[in-house]
């Protein structure tokens, strides 16, 4: 009866980190892809509306919700402050990106707005398409990765009970 109770409480642990796994990969995802609406609202509002940094961030982040559009805001209120600039490596500090993902936020939120219009239009447009890139590995991660991981997870999870009953 201990046994089952043991294998049955080992199971459910690997089941759950099995899980964790996968959510990680589905809110690196998510992450990203609000992030490529963000640079795609910049695109277009710079491109076509011709409005101002601020206002289209205030735009996208009326219309948005996630761990993304907070660290934007975060962003936002770093750069209202005067002489500030070295928090925002702070902003961008989600807990589901990967070093370079840190790298390449702090990078591209510490240059934007420091250039001309066609400059700017054309560092964004390149910003846009490696972040195509970007977003394609990591959904490619959620589904092959993060599926692995919870099937995993469950299987680790049985055949330790397996072994203990």
């Amino acid at each position: 009866m201990l046994k089952m109770t043991l294998g049955g409480i080992l199971c459910f642990i690997s089941a759950y980190l099995g899980i964790v796994g996968k959510n990680y990969y589905e809110k690196r995802y998510k992450y990203l892809a609000s992030f490529n609406d963000y640079l795609l609202a910049l695109v277009d509002g710079i491109s076509y509306s011709k409005d101002r940094l601020p206002e289209i961030s205030k735009k996208y982040l009326a219309q948005s919700k996630g761990g993304f559009s907070k660290d934007l805001q975060s962003f936002i209120s770093v750069i209202e402050r005067v002489g500030e600039e070295e928090k925002i490596e702070n902003c961008f500090n989600c807990k589901y990106l990967k070093k370079q993902d840190k790298a390449y936020f702090n990078d591209f939120f510490s240059s934007l707005g420091k250039v001309d219009y066609d400059t700017q239009l054309s560092k964004l447009n390149m910003s846009k398409a490696e972040m195509e890139k970007i977003l394609a590995k990591a959904e490619k991660d959620k589904k092959t990765t993060g599926n692995v991981l919870s099937k995993l997870g469950l299987l680790i999870g049985i055949t330790i009970m397996i072994i203990l009953v």
